[in-house]
């Protein structure tokens, strides 16, 4: 029964948003924290923290800037 359906957007969109976030910060930050390993770098772990939150926003930003021009194009 479709009609049964309820579909909570907002959830959705929440849900989204924290997996493009957490996506981009750990992809990045681990790729850095990879990188500093092989070059015998020392970092402190506010370096890797203040990376992983400036990486998910600008993937966040950049997700939002896909979805705006994909929906300009519609």
């Amino acid at each position: 029964m479709l009609s049964a359906v309820n579909i909570d957007f907002s959830g959705i969109l929440i849900d989204l948003i924290m997996i493009v976030f957490f996506g981009f910060g750990a992809v990045y930050t681990l790729t850095v924290g990879i990188v500093h390993i092989v070059k015998k770098k020392t970092r402190t772990a506010g370096y890797y923290f203040l990376s992983f939150l400036l990486s998910g926003l600008i993937g966040l930003l950049i997700a939002a800037l896909v979805a705006f021009l994909w929906a300009m194009s519609l």
